[in-house]
């Protein structure tokens, strides 16, 4: 079994105007490619609205996102599964609010 304890999994943001790109990414001292499961969930006054997608992800490689129109008023949260061989290795939260312009 591989050695996961350097595994580095993030959710990676970017804001152009009204859109927030959000695609998952990972790092690790190795070269390897993990499955991965991504919920964005959003509210604002016009209601509310969820993506799921899934994949595969290499480390190091930014891989294929989810593009997001964000409302002034809208709120936003992230949960990223990784996955090798359907084990669940690391999953984290995040808000996009925050997401560098």
């Amino acid at each position: 079994m591989m050695d996961f304890s350097q595994l580095g999994v993030s959710i990676e943001m970017q804001r152009s105007g009204a859109i927030v790109m959000i695609r998952p990414h990972i790092e690790n001292p190795t070269p390897l490619s993990l499955q991965y499961r991504m919920t964005v969930r959003q509210n604002s006054s016009n209601g509310s609205a969820g993506i799921s997608q899934q994949g595969e992800v290499q480390s190091g490689v930014s891989s294929n996102g989810v593009s997001l129109s964000m409302p002034e008023d809208a709120t936003c949260q992230v949960h990223l599964e990784i996955f090798q061989n359907d084990t669940l290795l690391r999953e984290i939260d995040s808000s996009c609010n925050g997401a560098p312009k």
